[in-house]
């Protein structure tokens, strides 16, 4: 009892992952917040394509146009210093060149709603995050979002009786219906739940650990019952990165090894036969074909590429009339916008790296505004972009929410970091003596922290 009020008093409001303290963070929030949560909401979970008694409203564009409403009247937006935002800017630029260019304008213009989409998204969230209380109620939603679509996987798994599915587990309807896809945003999610749940460790209680456990497994889960290659190659990926990164790596290496050797003996022996055949069976020679009918079309159009969501229609008319999407993110940007678009994209996946990289200075123990939350979700975001580019280059997603959100929650991240530091900078002098700033984070309880 005296661990659960100790860990209660040396945390923020809704840092103490209680339901009830939650639920009252969130009923202070703004507008703002509340719409930008709602239209994340129906663009992650579509309970409109769920329940078809719902569905008599847009309610993802209703919600995302009150989301950039109030984010503006509420005086939200606020541009950091993060070169994120100029190679935003810059990729939204060849996009509309492209489109220009295009082989197929029509088709571009058509399909230019779904990038002014991610524009907002990456407004609402990524400059409309106010504070750390903000960032971490966003991805507590986050968080639940993505918990609901791991009850398919893990309902599927038990459902099969622990077998091999062929077609997969999916996530539910929308960007996730597609087993790949819900493979993907698996190896988005796992990173970000396990440096989520790293970063409040110290003051959760036994049960609320033993939750976040539960949701890292059910992430893993998914995983394997999507039956897709790409997804488990991501894990892996991210297990890797987390090994190579970890401080204390002797210790990390059994626990690595033990984690995947539970995760290969539940592996149905139908998806560790598809590894066996990767390379010759027919869904890897046909995305070869494709990778390389995708290559020879960014040579052909190297500057802007064909154009903005002309993959299809060009391919069918000039390769094959039943052809399908080139099932890589990076080949699907460079046949469509050109080297210039993939370079601008390389940059911008870069920069956050580097923008991770500075929170981790500043926020890290003994950085100028030690945040061990921080910390730890620049971390995460990390290994989501590394699931992402790695399980990605098997499917076609560089529009799907996945890097979108990804780049929206770093400039989130990006805002909060420099706002605490001038929190820091104008409280200074007021660290309690008797208290790490690392592990409690005193400036956050600070009546002028809500400022920031």
């Amino acid at each position: 009892m005296a661990k659960a009020s100790a860990a209660s008093t040396s945390v923020p409001a809704g840092y103490a992952f209680g339901f009830w303290a939650i639920v009252r963070a969130v009923s202070r929030q703004s507008p703002a917040f509340w719409f930008t949560s709602l239209y994340v909401f129906f663009e992650y979970v579509r309970p409109q394509q769920i329940y078809t008694w719902m569905d008599v409203a847009p309610w993802p564009l209703i919600s995302l146009s009150l989301a950039v409403l109030a984010t503006i009247v509420e005086g939200r937006p606020r541009i950091t210093s993060a070169p994120i935002w100029g190679l935003v800017i810059v990729f939204s630029l060849v996009i509309v060149a492209s489109a220009f260019n295009a082989q197929y304008p029509a088709t571009s213009w058509e399909w230019m709603n779904l990038w002014v989409n991610w524009l907002l998204l990456i407004l609402v969230v990524g400059a409309g995050t106010r504070s750390r209380l903000e960032l971490f109620l966003t991805l507590v939603a986050f968080g639940l979002w993505n918990l609901k679509m791991t009850q398919f996987g893990v309902r599927a798994w038990f459902g099969a009786g622990f077998s091999f599915r062929a077609s997969g587990a999916s996530g539910g309807p929308g960007w996730f219906q597609n087993s790949g896809e819900f493979g993907i945003e698996m190896c988005v999610f796992l990173p970000l739940a396990i440096y989520f749940s790293i970063g409040l460790w110290p003051t959760l209680t036994k049960y609320k650990r033993i939750f976040l456990v539960g949701v890292v497994g059910s992430a893993l889960i998914s995983m394997v019952v999507t039956s897709s290659r790409g997804a488990l190659v991501g894990a892996a990926a991210i297990g890797l990165w987390a090994l190579l990164r970890s401080k204390q790596r002797m210790r990390a290496i059994p626990i690595f090894a033990l984690v995947a050797i539970a995760i290969w003996v539940i592996v149905p022996a139908e998806s560790k036969a598809r590894f066996s055949e990767m390379g010759e069976d027919k869904t890897s020679v046909s995305r070869l074909t494709y990778w390389k009918h995708a290559i020879e079309i960014t040579n052909d159009h190297p500057v802007l590429g064909i154009g903005y969501k002309n993959w299809i229609p060009y391919y069918r008319a000039n390769y094959n009339p039943r052809g399908e999407l080139p099932h890589n993110f990076l080949l699907e940007c460079a046949a469509e916008l050109g080297y210039l678009g993939v370079l601008v994209l390389l940059s911008l996946i870069g920069a956050t790296f580097v923008e991770n990289a500075k929170t981790r200075r500043i926020c890290g123990q003994g950085g100028r505004a030690p945040d061990r939350f921080l910390y730890c979700i620049a971390h995460g975001l990390d290994g989501a972009m590394i699931g992402f580019i790695v399980s990605g280059s098997f499917v076609t997603v560089l529009f799907y929410p996945f890097l979108w959100m990804n780049i929206a929650l770093v400039l989130a991240l990006c805002g909060v970091r420099e706002n605490r530091g001038r929190v820091t900078r104008r409280l200074a002098g007021h660290w309690p003596a008797n208290k790490s700033p690392w592990r409690a984070g005193p400036i956050a309880n600070h009546p002028d922290a809500s400022v920031a």
